[in-house]
C-alpha cells in the first residue's frame, strides 16, 4: 500500500481529500526492484501506474537516435507509467529501468479508472492534471 504522505506530495494526486487518497492508497501494492531491473520495456502492456516511493528510475524513450543511457530520471514522489490511464493505449512507449534499488507503489490502471468513474470530481481533477503533465513532458522532449 502506498503511503498517504507520498500521494499528498505527488503532483498527480495532490490536493485530493484525505479520504480519496486513502482509497487510492488501498489500491496500491508495494513492489521492490533492484538496481538494473527493468520495471517495463518499450512495447510491454501498459496495465499499471507507478508511484516511486524510494530510489531512482530512468525512462528511456523508444524514439529517435537517443543512446541507451539517455532519458528522464524519475525521483521519489513521482508518478510514471501514465499510459495505463489512457484508453486505447495498450503499450509502453518507453523503458523504465532502476538506477538503484527502488520501492514502488503499483496501481492497476483499470482499478483506478473504475474508482474515477464512481468519484467523478476526483477523476476530473486527476485526469486534468495528467493531461498537463503529459503536455509538459512532450514539450520538454521536443525542445531538446
Amino acid at each position: 500500500m502506498a503511503h498517504i504522505g507520498i500521494l499528498k506530495n505527488c503532483e498527480l494526486f495532490q490536493d485530493l481529500p484525505d479520504g480519496m487518497l486513502q482509497t487510492i492508497a488501498g489500491l496500491a501494492r508495494t513492489v521492490k526492484f533492484e538496481e538494473g531491473d527493468d520495471i517495463y520495456q518499450l512495447g510491454d502492456d501498459a496495465n499499471d501506474l507507478y508511484l516511486l516511493e524510494s530510489g531512482r528510475i530512468r525512462l528511456s524513450m523508444g524514439v529517435g537516435n537517443r543512446p541507451e543511457g539517455s532519458g528522464s530520471v524519475i525521483m521519489p514522489g513521482s508518478v510514471f507509467g501514465w499510459a495505463a490511464l489512457l484508453e486505447d493505449q495498450p503499450r509502453r512507449v518507453a523503458t523504465a529501468s532502476c538506477l538503484e534499488d527502488s520501492e514502488l507503489g503499483v496501481i492497476q490502471g483499470a482499478r483506478l479508472l473504475a474508482l474515477f468513474d464512481k468519484e467523478k470530481t476526483a477523476g476530473y481533477f486527476v485526469m486534468r492534471r495528467l493531461a498537463t503533465m503529459i503536455a509538459r513532458d512532450f514539450i520538454s522532449v521536443l525542445s531538446v
